[in-house]
């Protein structure tokens, strides 16, 4: 039986379900910020949203009040050293997928433990879906090649997977070259204004969230904000289209919240929307795959 409590250091959404099919962990990945460091804290920052929101999914028309979540809390990481971070998290989160084999709920952390994450999954995923306001496929940046702004490089440099990029509006010309040599399907942030992103049959998905690719009028507490971003229902429509399209959904990661420079806390709030609707979804086309 789930239930609903409210503590210091709060579970997800306040409801802890050990046999729940919806898992979250928290990454505090704060390692090779450029701007506005500050993402370490945005796991619990998030977990408290939940805790104040209503856990009912409106785009699956679902009540998750006595589905809740388990909560593996967070992975304890070492300060300072990236590439040490970049190992625990793929460890880690290793043994989690070998334990939990449904839906993975990933709280960032900088956008860079997602290729720690996709390694880990191995040959579990076909297509990689990032939302971002940024590539993040430069080769090197500030005298780093593993780092939030190259962790997209790093992967498909090592891995042969099907990426679909959706509202991005920040490039470097090498950034552009490598991902059309690549063929990482890129739809900017123009093409999800004037409708024009279309999702085709996808295999085993992951979905990664940078908090950046909103308009940081609606999303303001992020590490790199970049003007002309998205909005949530846009985003929403085109998350659910992912969901009907794709075999399975594995894992959605969300990162590059920053509390520290939020406002009200309504970046951490949507970080947690997002997280209940992608929930829903997971159980919806489950259901619908019975």
């Amino acid at each position: 039986m789930a239930w609903k409590t409210t503590l210091v250091n709060p579970v997800f959404a306040c409801i802890d379900n050990a046999s729940s099919p919806l898992a979250v962990i928290g990454i505090p990945l704060d390692h090779t910020g450029t701007y506005r460091p500050g993402t370490r804290f945005a796991p619990q920052k998030i977990r408290e949203a939940t805790c104040n929101l209503e856990i009912y999914s409106l785009m699956a028309n679902l009540d998750l009040e006595e589905i809740g979540f388990r909560d593996y809390g967070d992975i304890l990481l070492q300060p300072g050293e990236p590439r040490k971070a970049v190992e625990r998290i793929e460890l880690v989160t290793r043994n989690l997928f070998e334990e939990h084999r449904e839906f993975t709920i990933i709280l960032g952390g900088e956008h860079l433990l997602t290729y720690p994450v996709i390694r880990a999954l191995g040959s579990k995923i076909d297509t990689l879906i990032v939302f971002d306001a940024h590539l993040d496929t430069r080769n090197e940046y500030i005298e780093s090649q593993l780092n939030h702004a190259t962790f997209l490089r790093r992967l498909t440099e090592e891995k042969d997977i099907n990426v679909i990029h959706i509202g991005s509006r920040a490039y470097s010309k090498g950034e552009l070259d490598y991902a059309k040599k690549k063929n990482i399907k890129v739809f900017n942030t123009l093409d999800v204004h004037n409708g024009r992103v279309k999702i085709e049959e996808l295999g085993r998905v992951y979905i990664s969230v940078d908090m950046d690719v909103f308009d940081p009028s609606i999303a303001p507490g992020v590490g790199n904000p970049e003007p002309l971003g998205i909005t949530p229902l846009q985003f929403m429509n085109i998350l659910r289209e992912v969901f009907d399209k794709s075999s399975r959904v594995y894992t959605i990661d969300i990162v590059e919240v920053n509390p520290l420079v939020d406002h009200g806390d309504i970046t951490s709030t949507l970080a947690a929307k997002i997280a209940l609707e992608a929930s829903g979804l997971y159980l919806e086309h489950r259901r619908s795959s019975i």
